[in-house]
């Protein structure tokens, strides 16, 4: 059984919109036991969208769509798919009548241009959206199935949730792939697959999947025997331990997160090269508050006095050390944190592009790290990140 999904949208392919909704389909399904198999994105244009749809019922089962049915002029991802099948668009009066009360309810009327959002396709099954005014829209047409779903992820995710995987489940049998995941840090791409290599079993389906400095190892469980699998894995935890952020799917900042929870620690941030963005890594996850008492973002030499209550000093390796302890004093936390350097594109001190300094307070003892990284201004910041994150978990292991 074959799953394809169509994103319409020329913000996606123009980069004005990420297309999140690729993402979370892909985790929802193989959550419940099916696989996309296909995506394609195209732009508002109706031949286009046209040309995708012919072509994906010719090789799947369920065609899902996301985006184009809002109720402006470049909206009309259900006005193609509805002249293809020859239906008819009908206005569902009940969802007309509630789309206005909620205009009214804000004491507002509803524009004209909104009624085309209560149009379905004759013969077609309304989905309802609990969070926006366009229905989804199931059609079956010659044991193919289509679900026209709106594009904005508030909207779409909840109606693949309610509507999308009951009918999945009670239509199709689910597939066989089981995956198992490893995360390794501190290995290049090409280094860790000829290590694998060595002991990797004649059969075993995995894939390499590299970013930010993070290799997340994807094994198909299934693809060889259970006794093939349990030595590969040992083989795994024997040679390459060391190496090894994690045995779940799971970001690396959830991984420091429960190590930290695990370990009673609490921690406090001064940033400064990663402007926030380690903080923001931990407060993604439901009770980083348990843990992350504070974060500074301290850009400037003289926030760093502020904090410091002194002259900054130049050397920033002494200088990071400082403020970890700074800040580990200021909140009384567990574990104080501070990162500096250049992400550039232009230095702005003597320091070269990509050169970062970690200091790590625990309980008095300090810490300090010293990391050359490449890449663009977004890469090297992202890959702080994670070397803040990987310095840390090594060593409160």
């Amino acid at each position: 059984m074959n799953i394809a999904l169509l994103s319409v949208g020329t913000e996606i392919l123009l980069g004005d919109t990420v297309n999140t909704n690729l993402a979370s389909l892909g985790q929802i399904l193989y959550s419940n036991g099916f696989m996309l198999s296909s995506e394609k994105t195209v732009s508002d244009d109706k031949e286009m969208i046209q040309d995708a749809i012919n072509e994906m019922l010719q090789n799947n089962d369920v065609i899902i769509t996301c985006g184009g049915i809002g109720p402006t002029e470049d909206d009309f991802t259900k006005e193609v798919i509805s002249e293809m099948l020859n239906l008819t668009l009908i206005v569902d009066e009940d969802h007309l009548t509630w789309m206005k009360s909620r205009w009214e309810s804000r004491g507002m009327n509803m524009p004209s241009t909104n009624i085309k959002q209560a149009e379905i396709p004759e013969g077609a099954t309304k989905l309802n959206n609990t969070t926006g005014t366009s229905p989804g829209i199931y059609i079956e047409h010659k044991n193919k199935h289509i679900f026209i779903l709106p594009g904005p992820p508030r909207e779409f995710i909840p109606l693949v949730t309610d509507e999308l995987i009951p009918f999945l489940n009670n239509k199709f049998t689910k597939v066989e792939k089981d995956y198992e995941f490893i995360l390794f840090f501190n290995e290049a791409e090409s280094a860790l697959a000829d290590k694998i290599d060595n002991f990797k079993p004649e059969g075993l389906d995995i894939a390499y999947l590299a970013s930010k400095g993070i290799i997340k190892l994807r094994i198909d469980k299934n693809s060889v025997s259970d006794s093939l699998l349990k030595d590969f894995k040992y083989q795994i935890e024997n040679t390459l331990k060391e190496n090894i952020l994690s045995y779940e799917n799971i970001p690396a900042s959830k991984v420091l997160l429960n190590k930290l929870k695990e370990n009673d620690y609490t921690i406090s941030l001064v940033e400064s090269v990663t402007g926030g963005a380690f903080s923001k890594e931990l407060v993604n996850h439901a009770g980083a508050s348990e843990t992350l008492i504070a974060s500074n973002v301290l850009y400037s030499m003289d926030a760093k006095k502020e904090l410091l209550n002194a002259e900054p000093i130049e050397d920033w390796k002494i200088l990071t050390e400082s403020l970890a302890i700074e800040s580990m004093n200021k909140y009384n936390s567990s574990i104080g944190l501070a990162v500096l350097g250049e992400a550039g594109p232009i230095p702005s001190s003597n320091y070269k592009i990509g050169e970062i300094f970690i200091s790590i307070c625990i309980g008095g003892e300090i810490s300090n790290f010293t990391h050359k990284l490449r890449g663009n201004r977004e890469d090297i910041i992202n890959r702080a990140v994670n070397n803040c994150i990987w310095d840390l978990l090594n060593l409160i292991k």
